[in-house]
């Protein structure tokens, strides 16, 4: 039989059960605190919450699941999930959320269906739950729409497909490369041009895939928009390319592409075939070539008839005046006066002519050479016109010129002195010709009115003004530079800069 407690040891029993209680109230005061935080949470937060049993029966829901769906908790506490899916998504729903047991967290994307009966694109975190001794008890998932992300992600897809569209449909080969020059991509008219597959094309440098070559082109404008950092653009000649039979002339675009810090990171290059069109501008070249010399070869014939038979038939009868008036001292005071006028009219038709045919083709240039012929022209210019000219020479003595380019050289002055007799009301021109290998320069200066360059260049096919465009052609003819400075007031520069040419047979 047990002893009776003493008084004592009663005491501390009853104090041990009233601290035993004293720390059950508190823990179920931060049991309460605790419940009460995991709901506020629960209700405030912006995703969806569904918690489901071992059964997937739907056991809690959040305010914000009930506001995406368009229920009321009462609604969707006790239901499966599959009730809020249609049954296209039901399968996929089944097997992602089915056997809970055999993961612990599982991230997807599924269609809804709200109460409305639209669809909701949503993205599931869902974990399982599990008691102390590990037994499932069930899971739940935080719910995020997913909307605005899909349509953004459509909205992508679709410009990426159109965008490849547009690429493939490009005439021009158009390429990515990384900054090694290595190709990422390609469309379908450099694949079908070189035919290779895109897999093929991958991770092969543009000049050892496309030129055959162990190092970049000479001149290669992806290596200078490296270097500089911007848009590049130059004509390519190549004598072999994949795809091409024969010699090819590229028009090529590099484009570098750059992250947010400024570093390039790769390329676009853009190639156009241009063969055909520098085949035509060489036929085009020789034809004007020949047509030049043609034209030169019929002002060379002209200017021999106009100056060995009319200038010389008007010269006899300018003679025959003169005797008709010789030894005819009974001739009325009239007569000789008409005949006198008629004379000096030949002499005027004379001197006329011999102009026109010294215009036509210089004597000189033949005879004197291109600078003297010049000098020449520029004094009888000066006493003309009454304009002061300055015209200077220098490493021309000694230098041979093939025909096209004495006689262009020639007509560019022609031209020039003419348009500023005619336009630039000026006072004084100075003309510079100088041979400085392997060039040879000619300067056009004058103190006139001036002008504004690409407004007369624009309004000159208009206005019927051909003198600036013409000078263009010839410049163009001899694979030279024209440079062009004026102002309003300020007077005009021309600068002409051509290659020596070797000297052919002449026309």
């Amino acid at each position: 039989m047990a002893e009776n407690p003493t008084r004592e040891e009663l005491q501390k029993r009853i104090k041990a059960l009233e601290k035993e209680s004293i720390d059950l109230k508190k823990s179920g005061e931060a049991l309460r605190q605790s419940e009460q935080k995991y709901h506020t949470l629960l209700e405030t937060t912006s995703e969806g919450y569904w918690r489901i049993n071992p059964g997937l029966e739907t056991i809690e829901v959040n305010r914000s699941l009930c506001k995406m769906l368009g229920y009321s908790p009462d609604e969707m506490l006790g239901k499966a999930l599959f009730d809020f899916v249609d049954d296209e998504n039901r399968k996929i729903f089944f097997e992602r959320t089915s056997k809970i047991s055999n993961t612990r967290h599982r991230s997807y994307d599924i269609i809804l269906k709200k109460k409305s009966g639209d669809d909701l694109q949503t993205h599931f975190n869902s974990s399982t739950i599990r008691d102390a001794s590990g037994n499932v008890t069930g899971s739940f998932a935080l719910i995020t729409e997913i909307t605005e992300r899909k349509q953004m992600e459509e909205a992508l897809c679709t410009s990426e497909a159109q965008k490849q569209t547009i690429l493939d449909a490009a005439i021009d080969r158009i390429r990515y490369v990384d900054k090694d020059m290595k190709i990422i991509w390609a469309n379908r008219t450099t694949l079908t041009d070189i035919d290779i597959s895109p897999e093929d094309i991958m991770d092969k440098t543009c000049y050892t895939l496309l030129v055959g070559r162990d190092e970049p082109c000479i001149g290669c404008p992806n290596v200078k928009a490296l270097e500089t950092g911007a848009i590049e653009r130059a004509v390519m000649h190549q004598p072999r390319t994949k795809g091409r039979k024969g010699t090819s002339f590229w028009d090529t675009y590099i484009v570098p592409l750059k992250n947010k810090a400024d570093e390039i990171e790769g390329f676009i290059q853009v190639a156009r075939d241009i063969t055909d069109q520098k085949k035509s501008e060489k036929r085009i070249y020789m034809l004007t070539h020949e047509l030049i010399k043609a034209q030169e070869n019929e002002r060379k014939i002209i200017s021999r008839e106009l100056h060995d038979r009319v200038a010389q038939d008007l010269s006899a009868l300018k003679i025959e005046c003169a005797m008709l008036l010789k030894g005819q001292p009974a001739l009325p005071c009239e007569t000789k006066e008409k005949i006198n006028k008629i004379s000096k009219a030949l002499q005027g038709t004379i001197t006329t002519i011999r102009d026109l045919s010294y215009e036509l083709r210089p004597a000189g240039l033949d005879q004197m050479g291109l600078s003297e012929t010049i000098s020449q022209y520029c004094e009888e210019f000066s006493e003309k016109t009454g304009l002061r000219m300055d015209f200077a020479s220098a490493g021309m003595d000694g230098l041979t010129l093939n025909f096209i380019t004495e006689i262009n050289l020639y007509r560019l002055v022609q031209e020039g002195l003419n348009n500023i007799r005619k336009h630039a009301d000026a006072s004084h021109v100075t003309v510079r010709l100088a041979a400085a290998y392997p060039s040879i320069i000619l300067r056009i200066i004058d103190d006139g009115r001036g002008f504004d360059v690409k407004e007369r260049l624009a309004n000159a096919f208009n206005e019927k003004r051909m003198g600036l465009r013409s000078m263009e052609e010839r410049v163009h003819l001899l694979h030279g530079r024209l440079d062009i400075q004026s102002r309003p007031t300020q007077g005009t520069k021309i600068l002409i800069i051509i290659p020596q040419q070797e000297k052919k047979s002449d026309p």
